[in-house]
């Protein structure tokens, strides 16, 4: 009885073996990763309460159809003031409304991508600081960073997690409205119309994964307390916005379409998706007055002025997550 206890006693120790090279590791990561995240009832919460997003999307689709059947009646003008109030577009003056379909649709989805922009603050601040943090607080680097799994598998697979979060709050709800938009008002005047403005949507999604991901990555890499992650990554979203509103406010106008105007990460997201969109070419060659459309611009700021902006802070942020996480490699190979 008194060796038996002694030969149950479990120790730990280094396997110099040759592990098999699986290449779906990241896959298993990001998997686990969700799975985690998604215990989280605040997490679970958010994510539920986009489908309000696709039902009134659904909604004003079907309104803005209608709109082409009651145009010059009763109903009609009481919707177009609708759409006036909602989209910042007057139609009001305007008997084939049908023509100007794709135009109002992509004002309506522009319109429904600057709401996302508050689920997406939100889904990040609760998802993305745990990421790298919370390995580093509970020192389960060795064991990441034991074989096959690399640096870049690791920075990979966590940029995913975060990644998927954002697109269930952005592209994908939108691609369901469109889906379901299609189904009811029977769709853009052609298949290809719509193909377009599906691509689209689906490119301003993956612009704001990639930069979401990788400045939360980046801060998260930065401590082991989650908590300050959360509040850096919400300084970095707000504080931007209050300064560009306090420049936009002081300068004059002209000044603010360069590099002045492209201070907040949101304002720049939101420029090159209207680019994107080609909302203003549209609108500015359409038969409609300048004065009817105007409220549904953005201010004007030089697309490719916001996305260098974005493109500095994406590959900033993705240099010094890779680094810290390699030195962290290479600092667990150690033990």
């Amino acid at each position: 009885m008194t060796d038996a206890p002694a030969n149950r006693v479990h120790r730990y120790q280094r396997w110099d073996g040759e592990l098999n090279k699986n290449r779906w590791t990241w896959l298993a990561m990001v998997v686990a990763g969700v799975r985690l995240a998604l215990k989280d009832r605040k997490t679970r919460s958010l994510v539920t309460t986009i489908t309000m997003v696709v039902l009134g999307a659904c909604i004003v689709l079907y309104v803005l159809s209608l709109l082409e059947l009651l145009a010059g009646t009763e109903q009609g003008k009481a919707i177009a003031e609708f759409v006036h109030a909602f989209l910042g577009v007057d139609v009001s003056e305007v008997s084939r409304i049908a023509e100007f379909r794709e135009s109002l649709w992509r004002v309506f989805f522009l319109l429904i991508i600057k709401i996302e922009m508050f689920w997406v603050l939100l889904i990040v601040a609760l998802v993305g600081p745990r990421l790298i943090a919370s390995d580093l607080k509970h020192c389960a680097l060795p064991i990441y960073f034991a074989k096959p799994v690399t640096p870049l598998t690791y920075v990979t697979s966590k940029w995913l997690v975060v990644a998927v979060f954002i697109a269930l709050v952005t592209f994908i709800p939108n691609l369901l409205s469109l889906i379901v938009g299609v189904l009811i008002t029977g769709g853009l005047h052609t298949w290809a119309q719509t193909a377009s403005l599906g691509l689209d949507l689906v490119l301003s999604g993956l612009s704001v994964c990639l930069v979401g991901g990788a400045i939360v990555l980046a801060l998260s890499s930065l401590s082991s307390d989650h908590r300050y992650v959360a509040v850096a990554w919400l300084a970095v979203c707000l504080l931007p916005v209050f300064g560009q509103t306090i420049l936009n406010n002081l300068l004059p106008p002209e000044s603010t379409t360069g590099w002045l105007g492209c201070v907040s990460l949101r304002d720049n997201i939101m420029t090159v998706t209207d680019w994107l969109f080609g909302m203003r070419e549209a609108l500015e060659s359409s038969d409609l007055p300048a004065e009817a459309f105007t409220n549904a611009l953005l201010k004007p700021v030089k697309p490719i002025c916001a996305a260098t902006v974005l493109a500095a802070w994406t590959l900033a942020a993705l240099v010094l997550s890779y680094r810290r996480v390699v030195k962290f490699s290479q600092t667990a190979a150690n033990v």
